[in-house]
């Protein structure tokens, strides 16, 4: 996908990033991200989320300006009637309902053409994604979108065509990096940022940024830069729009570990007010320095506490602090040796500890496949 051929996402889906950032302390006097908010609401006539966004915001209310919006909302709404044309009437009423952001007629409208066994598969689905940007768009619900991705799933199952399972990818992508299955989240992202087409939910920038969050932290250092490479328009993306999170991938990927804490403190800034990853965030930032370490230490048998703090451009005190924190945690396997001032990881620990693993889930991963080709064999004549 060229970078050109994006689609448009609705604008109103914006103005969820900016009342998220308006909630936190560091931006709840921000008159620019207040004026923002403020104008989106009036150029869509908004009325039901103005109304909760001066509850939840503490905003005073203007009741001159909601009722204005009311009355074009009414208005506009009373022209929605039944026909036979090939979008029905009721998705473009249930799209103006989520547009002016009257969560619980949409939420009714959309449950109710789900559950409506009439509507072939694919339209049932729609009324499901539907629910989810609901959720996603007041307050990113976490579990009214795990329920919208398990309804979609069932439908999918049942017939569902190849536009939907697409949608279906990115919608649940964006899920699993809220429950922090990155993993998961990394899988899902590379297999639809090529087909991408979901932008009713959010940009293409954002999925790409998202793709290299979750796969930074997903996916080996050999498999990482293979994965993006595969990925023309991510490519594209991060050289032309997203240097920053280039250098992240780059700066792991070449072991330039000083780099990759500055460019991780640049994301931790990023995602600290992100919807999605603000529960996670400080989470996020561990496990990737875990993982610096990890890929660090694996090289070594041992390794001195100055020589690291140099490597990771800090100093040697927050060194020793944090490997000695990870390693209690048994996220390193390691240990320090306060007299000689390294980290020893050989002893059958560390690089041993890898090989070993490495080795008990080849024998495990072996004696699977042999017995998948004898069951296979015992059906086959050659």
């Amino acid at each position: 996908m060229e970078l050109s051929a994006e689609g448009k996402t609705p604008e109103y889906m914006a103005l969820a990033g900016i009342k998220f950032k308006l909630s936190l302390p560091q931006f709840k006097d921000n008159p620019q991200l207040k004026e923002q908010l403020f104008e989106g609401i009036k150029a869509g006539n908004m009325a039901p989320y103005y109304k909760e966004v001066c509850t939840d915001l503490g905003w005073p209310l203007d009741q001159n300006l909601y009722d204005e919006m009311a009355k074009e909302n009414v208005s506009r709404l009373s022209k929605f009637e039944e026909d036979d044309s090939e979008t029905p009437v009721w998705q473009d009423r249930l799209d103006y309902l989520c547009s002016i952001g009257d969560k619980e007629a949409a939420t009714a409208l959309a449950t109710t053409k789900y559950e409506d066994s009439t509507l072939t598969t694919n339209r049932r689905l729609d009324a499901i994604f539907a629910l989810f940007r609901i959720a996603y768009f007041h307050g990113c619900n976490v579990k009214d979108m795990g329920k919208a991705i398990n309804k979609a799933h069932e439908l999918v199952d049942k017939g569902g065509d190849w536009r939907s399972r697409n949608k279906l990818k990115a919608y649940e992508a964006i899920y699993c990096l809220a429950v922090r299955d990155y993993s998961r989240a990394a899988e899902l992202f590379i297999d639809c940022v090529s087909t991408f087409e979901s932008y009713e939910l959010v940009d293409f920038g954002t999925i790409i940024q998202y793709c290299v969050l979750a796969c930074a932290l997903a996916l080996e250092r050999h498999a990482l830069q293979a994965a993006l490479r595969r990925q023309g328009a991510a490519v594209q993306a991060l050289r032309s729009r997203f240097p920053e999170l280039r250098e992240l991938v780059e700066s792991l990927h070449e072991c330039r570990y000083a780099d990759f804490l500055k460019s991780l403190a640049w994301v931790e800034t990023q995602i600290c007010v992100d919807p999605v990853f603000r529960p996670h965030y400080q989470h996020y930032v561990r496990e990737a320095r875990i993982k610096a370490y990890v890929q660090l230490l694996r090289a070594y048998r041992s390794l001195s506490l100055d020589n690291i703090a140099d490597t990771f451009g800090v100093t040697r005190e927050f060194v020793e602090e944090e490997i000695s924190t990870f390693t209690a945690a048994g996220r390193l396997q390691c240990r320090i040796d306060a007299v000689a001032g390294c980290v020893v990881t050989g002893a059958g620990r560390g690089a041993d500890a890898d090989r070993s693993h490495l080795y008990q889930a080849t024998i495990r991963e072996g004696d699977l496949l042999l017995n998948r080709v004898k069951k296979l064999a015992s059906v086959i004549n050659f």
